[in-house]
């Protein structure tokens, strides 16, 4: 339950940091972006929690799903930064956000 309580603070936090790193890097004269192709292994079963998955990625900032593969087993996702480190962009998605949706009820 706690959980579900925080949840929206810590997704708005990520959508703040998101537009503020966007934002700055539109501003700067040389950007520091780093894009890539992630993909997202995902354990969701349900068809509606792999949609609500895809819908908060693409909501946050720099990211952007672009489709599902392997019956919905892998989320493919463009990452702005990503390509810095590429596991850990795919760590972040599964255990900020898949991992919140594997803990409703």
């Amino acid at each position: 339950m706690k959980l579900i309580l925080r949840f929206p603070f810590l997704y708005l936090s990520d959508v703040v940091m998101g537009a503020f790193r966007v934002a700055i890097d539109v501003l700067r004269p040389t950007p520091r972006l780093n894009p890539i192709l992630l993909h997202v292994p995902v354990s969701l079963t349900s068809p509606t929690r792999r949609y609500i998955l895809a819908s908060l990625v693409s909501m946050t900032p720099g990211t952007i799903s672009i489709m599902e593969k392997d019956g919905g087993r892998i989320l493919l996702v463009h990452s702005l930064y990503g390509g810095d480190d590429p596991e850990a962009a795919v760590r972040e998605i599964q255990e900020r956000y898949e991992s919140f949706l594997t803990q409703l009820p």
